[in-house]
């Protein structure tokens, strides 16, 4: 009966003991490799615990992609927060992606309604700050402010909101996360200057990166569903980008091709299939923070790339493309100007990458081209057409 194969989907037998542990969002009970670092960031936090009055903190959290920037903050927060309950202080924190809230302002609107219930459409964002201020100060509540990806706002949107608790005596502190490079296009004189720390992750080696996959591994598996060496294979396939998401990632689409095909362990075949299904760069949660254009402007550079067979194209070609899948999805299409906004997004977030070439003969000065690096464009191609139809 087909109400039985649903049932044996969903209840029957499966490698997995618990598979959402293995979800970019997850925060494990634990940090392996990371205890410096952890007690690090609480320290900044200590006169929290120990003065009243409005005053703010602000950490910055440095590393390359997949080394546990956003875990590190997620994680030591919810231990404050948990001690403060327990020593009777109200201390909360916000955590915001800036892929998906990319100015002060949609971010300073969010805090708003879901945390207070207030609706601040339509005030400035200096109103909002100051009604940010009051709710505060009522509740005696002082607030961490965690900024994820930051490079997608402003250096002076955080700078201004570092200088709100300075002007209004807000109890505001902030944790900012970003990677090297594109901290050092943030970090200008006047943000550096109120930065009180910064933590430089290291990207992990492939003992850590055992000690973090073995962890994981026997949080999200049966114990009969995986060896040692098993999980070896993924650290030492994952030590070449020294990226533990990646390794997470090839765990997972592991365990599943070991659901789908009725096993009761995972394959060392299937770890080396999903080896070359798996692209750091494009961890799966980046997609869900693109607009409907900011995927149509992706997957029309891909299709320039494979069409062309070239290894980098112009805007003018894929702007092309991308009047072409507009139609194709039943979207109006945007001008060139606005797309070329398109895409200096999919630029920051490491989606697709931008060079400089002399120009076309008879044409003075360098052109940008847009690329791939390492990502074959088959595989954005199909990574976008999904989330698209799926949106």
């Amino acid at each position: 009966m087909k109400n039985d194969l649903v049932k044996d989907a969903l209840l029957g037998s499966s490698v997995f003991k618990d598979e959402a542990s293995l979800f970019p969002e997850y925060i494990p009970p634990e940090l392996p490799n990371r205890d410096e670092e952890v007690k690090r960031l609480a320290r900044n936090f200590r006169a929290l615990l120990r003065r009243d009055g409005a005053f703010s903190v602000n950490v910055a959290i440095v590393g390359n992609a997949g080394i546990g920037k956003t875990a590190l903050a997620k994680y030591t927060m919810a231990q404050l927060k948990e001690l403060a309950v327990n020593e009777n202080i109200n201390i909360d924190y916000a955590y915001y992606n800036c892929h998906s809230f990319r100015s002060k302002t949609a971010i300073l609107r969010s805090l708003m309604a879901d945390r207070f219930m207030i609706q601040s459409r339509g005030f400035s964002d200096e109103e909002v700050l100051e009604m940010l201020f009051r709710r505060l100060q009522n509740e005696n509540q002082h607030l961490i402010l965690v900024l994820d990806e930051a490079n997608m706002l402003e250096s002076e949107d955080i700078l201004s909101i570092i200088h709100a608790n300075e002007a209004l005596g807000i109890s505001l502190s902030t944790i900012v996360i970003s990677r090297p490079t594109e901290w050092k296009m943030l970090l200008d004189a006047p943000l550096s200057g109120h930065i009180h720390d910064q933590i430089n992750l290291r990207s992990y080696n492939i003992d850590q990166l055992m000690t973090i996959l073995n962890y994981r591994a026997r949080i999200a598996f049966m114990p009969q569903a995986y060896t040692t060496d098993l999980i070896e294979l993924v650290a030492e396939i994952s030590s070449h980008t020294r990226n533990a998401r990646h390794g997470l990632e090839i765990l997972y689409r592991t365990g599943k091709a070991a659901d789908n095909l009725s096993k009761s362990m995972l394959d060392p075949e299937d770890i080396r299939r999903s080896k070359n299904e798996v692209y750091p760069e494009l961890r799966p949660d980046i997609f869900y923070d693109l607009k409907e254009h900011e995927l149509i402007a992706a997957l029309s550079i891909a299709r320039d790339l494979m069409d062309t067979g070239s290894t980098a194209t112009t805007i003018n070609s894929c702007f092309e493309q991308y009047e072409t899948a507009c139609a194709e999805f039943g979207v109006s299409r945007r001008k060139l100007i606005t797309f070329r906004g398109f895409v200096d997004t999919l630029v920051n977030v490491g989606i697709v990458g931008k060079t400089t070439a002399l120009a076309n003969k008879g044409k003075r000065g360098r052109r940008s081209k847009i690329t791939l690096f390492d990502i074959p464009a088959s595989v954005l191609a199909e990574r976008v057409e999904q989330r698209i139809k799926s949106v």
